[in-house]
């Protein structure tokens, strides 16, 4: 009995580790492609276009470095005209990561979609350690339940349309940059950045997101339209920062940023039902731009509740200012009674006490 059970151990066959299935060099899907389990990309394999590729939870997808001309970004990506459906489970999220034995930022290019019009979608993956963990270029995507985490960006896209929802983008160089876009955000996390949210040319509605804890601004938008809502922009440098653009800022909480909560430059902004409050230099930094303020609690803020810097007058009427003594509430507003050339801030009709329930405190 010992000896035929010897015989069966020898004849049992061992169980493999899951086979890796590897790309080599620059090589090309022209058919569609189904990964299940660990991929190895040691090139650029790109995706021709009208080809799918699926993505099944729980796959690994691993990039090695080569980096030929000495920048410090590696070259091997996924490059795709085609689709990329990426979708994982919570249970079992997708990984996307350097292939290195000891992994940093910019080890491999991109998730890249150039010319991508179809519904690419990533859904509960990891992406980490690349130049940028996605990228689109004349594309459609939506990123849901997606963690951006050691990238050098954690998400760059031009003239496409990406919706974001339920995404972390966290301790990458730069969170979310994009320009020529039109762009959804909500329910977001962008945090531990050098720049949070940047953006030119584009149309951006943020709804119920975090930006927090950003070296230099949390969102910056240069010559486009925001419609913010229900955000909370903590613990930046400048919470947000507006210039040349139009804005429908209502119900955030803009606190705790070390220098302006919100710093308007040659705007048209409807800023109200805000939390403004605990911020370095002051709350509102208004530099000839158009709009109201109204309805806002602007209070506790370091040197100035409202900075006004420019030459055109601000409409800062209904809001409440820690007090509804108008003398005080102009020793807390600079203007042109302090700055000659400056314009003037009208503060009538202050609140006397903070309209309740407006700004997302959680």
């Amino acid at each position: 009995m010992l000896l035929v059970g010897c015989l069966l151990l020898v004849a049992m066959p061992l169980v493999a580790e899951a086979e890796v299935l590897v790309y080599h060099g620059e090589q090309t899907l022209y058919a569609d492609t189904v990964w299940d389990g660990e991929v190895l990309i040691d090139g650029i394999l790109t995706v021709a276009p009208g080809v799918t590729l699926e993505i099944r939870p729980g796959s690994r997808v691993r990039f090695t470095r080569l980096d030929t001309n000495g920048d410090g970004v590696g070259e091997h990506e996924i490059f795709s005209q085609g689709t990329v459906l990426a979708i994982g489970t919570e249970q079992q999220p997708i990984l996307f990561t350097s292939a290195e034995a000891t992994p940093r930022r910019g080890d491999w290019g991109a998730l890249n979609m150039m010319v991508s019009e179809q519904d690419n979608r990533l859904v509960h993956c990891r992406v980490e350690y690349a130049y940028r963990g996605f990228h689109a270029h004349f594309s459609k995507a939506s990123l849901s339940a997606v963690e951006f985490r050691y990238n050098l960006r954690g998400a760059q896209f031009q003239e496409s349309q990406v919706v974001i929802d339920s995404c972390r983008f966290i301790d990458n160089s730069n969170g979310l940059q994009f320009r020529n876009s039109r762009v959804e955000l909500s329910h977001s996390l962008v945090s531990g950045s050098h720049w949070g949210v940047r953006c030119v040319y584009s149309d951006v509605v943020m709804r119920n997101c975090t930006i927090s804890d950003n070296l230099i601004n949390g969102f910056n938008m240069r010559d486009g339209s925001l419609l913010a809502h229900g955000n909370r922009i903590v613990g930046n440098r400048r919470g947000l920062y507006l210039q040349r653009s139009r804005g429908d800022i209502g119900h955030n909480r803009l606190a705790d940023n070390s220098e302006h909560g919100i710093f308007l430059e040659d705007s048209t902004v409807e800023l109200a039902m805000n939390l403004i409050s605990a911020n370095g230099r002051s709350g509102v930094r208004w530099l000839n731009s158009e709009g109201r303020i109204a309805g806002n609690r602007i209070s506790d803020n370091g040197v100035y509740a409202l900075i006004n810097d420019g030459t055109t007058s601000v409409s800062a009427r209904n809001n409440w200012w820690g007090t509804d003594d108008v003398d005080l509430i102009g020793l807390a507003v600079r203007d042109g009674q302090d700055r000659p050339g400056a314009g003037s801030v009208d503060v009538r009709y202050p609140l006397a006490r903070p309209l309740s329930g407006p700004y997302r405190l959680e």
